[in-house]
């Protein structure tokens, strides 16, 4: 519903614009917590109908410009058009800064939604969760001003859980709740012994890759392990040794799993190496490229129930967490951030990430339709169409669709988002146009003719 302005010298009557067959009203809103415009009142996100009718059109304004993806100018010519809004680009953009704890509270909701029901058959009793964190970039900075921190549940295909830091934010375990039964998948941006900690307090398992020289080892009798030592023993090239690793007093029983690269992978790390080496100024050490030709595991699940071979292969699957980053990056445009605010960058990303959310349940709704309708032999689901699917139809119930006559109705009040203020700088077009219209009209019966 479109509210009148308080700042308005001239409101120009706009025909009705029909909600009949409005895809948001129909299909979002009732995915959306009961409660969102009672706490959007609480976090101060909306204190006064003031431009904006509802909690739920202002969601949909900030969704439709993190989706667009739309300037603050754009954004009021759309909600304008559509008969959301009736605010300046100065007023959307406060209102997405004040918005910037209801989105968060928003996202928690959206994660902690019960995923959908499960197609029949033998499942894992925990969940498999991927932890990986990705570096976003705002205009004028060094790449890694925002980090995306995410625990993405691989069997139910959508987020656990999520955080936005500054660049100070690192990557640790702790940033999330565990529950009993978990099997935590991590990189070695985690490999320390304090995750194997939290993870055990947790009553979870983990399966992270380690380097030995910031994660030693103990034999049972209390003794330094020599990880490089027992790499260069002959044997098999995939390898396994129990032990121990301390943390704040505490022992904590392991396994570490070594796995021999191919010729062409050893060849790739040993140059990465030295490559980050020569950057920070270092000597690279021969202990160091050794170990570069050998992916080390730390894990916690019993050898009984979970060979090496099978941890081995589990930890291959981490793989599909970057690709959410990937997904997310190219299909939302989350690595293009327009602002230098915090609480506009802040709100920008979470705002996305709800929009993430949101198409997640669609996706895997779809993605089990299609398993149980499909033959065996066509039972391979692109995830990337799937997921370019799920927010394109997103966008289509955010954005809804519009007409030249509603644009030649609305062109009176559009006027301030489609005209700018006179520049300092000659704008060559409306100089030109000027110019033309100036002789046209001093000289009326002449024409262009060429010599």
């Amino acid at each position: 519903m479109l509210v009148q302005s308080y700042a308005t010298d001239c409101f120009v009557t706009l025909p009705s614009l029909s909600l009949v067959g409005d895809t948001w009203m129909t299909e979002v809103v009732p995915r959306l917590p009961s409660d969102l415009a009672e706490q959007a009142r609480a976090y101060k996100a909306f204190q006064r109908v003031r431009g904006i009718a509802t909690p739920h059109d202002l969601l949909r304004g900030l969704l439709a410009y993190v989706l667009g993806p739309l300037s603050t100018r754009r954004l009021g010519a759309w909600a304008m058009l559509i008969g959301l809004a009736d605010i300046s680009e100065a007023a959307w953009r406060k209102r997405l800064r004040s918005s910037n704890d209801w989105l968060l509270w928003l996202l928690s909701e959206c994660v902690a939604v019960p995923a959908p029901p499960a197609p029949a058959g033998p499942r894992p009793a925990g969940r498999f969760l991927l932890v990986d964190a990705s570096c976003l970039h705002q205009p004028g900075g060094t790449g890694d001003d925002w980090r995306l921190h995410l625990a993405y549940d691989f069997l139910a295909g959508r987020m656990s859980q999520v955080q936005v830091t500054d660049r100070r934010g690192g990557e640790r375990l702790d940033r999330y709740l565990w529950q009993a039964g978990d099997v935590i998948v991590a990189d070695n941006g985690y490999g320390y012994r304090r995750s194997v900690a939290w993870a055990v307090q947790s009553q979870a398992a983990l399966v992270v890759r380690i380097h030995p020289a910031t994660f030693p080892l103990e034999t049972d009798a209390g003794c330094p392990f020599n990880v490089l030592r027992w790499l260069r023993q002959r044997g098999s090239p995939e390898r396994e040794w129990g032990g121990w690793c301390q943390w704040r007093g505490q022992r904590y029983r392991v396994r570490l799993l070594a796995a021999k690269l191919d010729a062409q992978a050893t060849q790739h790390a040993r140059r990465r190496k030295r490559r980050k080496a020569q950057k920070a100024g270092r000597t690279i050490t021969a202990p160091t490229l050794a170990v570069a030709g050998w992916l080390l595991l730390i894990t916690t699940l019993e050898a009984a129930i979970w060979s090496a071979a099978d941890v081995l292969y589990l930890y291959r699957v981490r793989w599909q967490v970057e690709l959410v980053f990937k997904k997310m990056k190219q299909l939302l445009h989350l690595n293009q951030i327009r602002s230098k605010h915090r609480a506009n960058v802040e709100a920008t990303v979470r705002a996305l990430l709800v929009a993430w959310a949101l198409h997640e349940g669609t996706t895997t709704l779809l993605r089990t339709l299609l398993r149980a309708t499909a033959p065996p032999a066509l039972d391979v689901v692109s995830s990337w169409l799937l997921r370019g699917l799920g927010l394109d139809t997103l966008r289509q119930q955010v954005q809804g669709s519009g007409s030249e006559a509603r644009v030649q109705a609305c062109l009176p009040r559009l006027r301030r988002f489609l005209c700018s203020r006179p520049r300092r700088r000659v704008h060559q077009e409306t100089a030109v146009r000027t110019w033309l219209e100036q002789r046209a009209r001093a000289h009326p019966d002449r024409r262009c003719h060429v010599a």
